[in-house]
């Protein structure tokens, strides 16, 4: 653009105002300042009024002001509980918590043998005499790991060695027909019961 076609000042204010106006600019908007004046005179309002109520009846601004603490001291009351409710909720000891879901696999694997699902059964009682070992102290042992960190876990763990011995040979067998052949066997009821056997006798020892 030439100096000869250069635009006014005034048609330059006119063309920035009007593209303030856009709406892919309205993010970027100054709040009113009538509104921030408005709300400005309102508190002064409060003010001068809490003022006139001091000077015209002491005891009615008293009992405002013992009004207001006591709202106050009621929310942060009302604050602190929640907070603390929360924190509560988040603090349930991991016995309580796992307790429920070693219940559960219990059950899971008493269903599943009851519609003759023998082989899940056994797996399902099989994690819940791990669970039982990790809740009782017996074992340290995360959800995810393999079998022969806890065939390690098991050496080192309270156990008498008829137990250590039956968990290790359930654990074995338990892998031969879960992994490499898992069409149901006639055997699997036996399987399954021997888990069931071992998980009542590993009770004693987590208590």
């Amino acid at each position: 653009m030439t100096p000869a076609e250069a635009i006014s000042d005034e048609r330059a204010r006119e063309l920035a105002a009007e593209i303030a106006t856009r709406s892919e600019y309205a993010q970027y908007a100054i709040p009113d300042p009538a509104s921030f004046q408005a709300v400005l005179r309102w508190f002064r309002g409060i003010l001068d009024w809490i003022d006139a109520l001091y000077s015209a009846s002491f005891e009615l601004w008293l009992l405002l002001l013992i009004g207001l603490l006591l709202t106050a001291l009621a929310l942060l009351a009302h604050v602190v509980w929640t907070i603390r409710l929360a924190m509560r909720a988040n603090e349930v000891a991991p016995g309580a918590a796992r307790a429920p879901d070693r219940r559960r696999l219990d059950l899971e694997a008493e269903s599943l043998a009851g519609d003759g699902r023998y082989l899940d059964a056994a797996h399902a009682m099989h994690l819940a005499c791990i669970e039982q070992l990790v809740q009782g102290g017996v074992v340290e042992l995360r959800r995810h790991d393999p079998n022969p960190t806890l065939r390690a876990r098991l050496a080192r763990a309270r156990l008498t060695g008829e137990q250590r011995g039956e968990f290790l040979r359930l654990l074995d067998w338990l892998e031969q027909r879960w992994f490499r052949d898992p069409a149901p066997e006639p055997r699997d009821a036996e399987l399954f019961a021997a888990w069931r056997a071992l998980h009542a006798r590993l009770g004693s020892v987590a208590a």
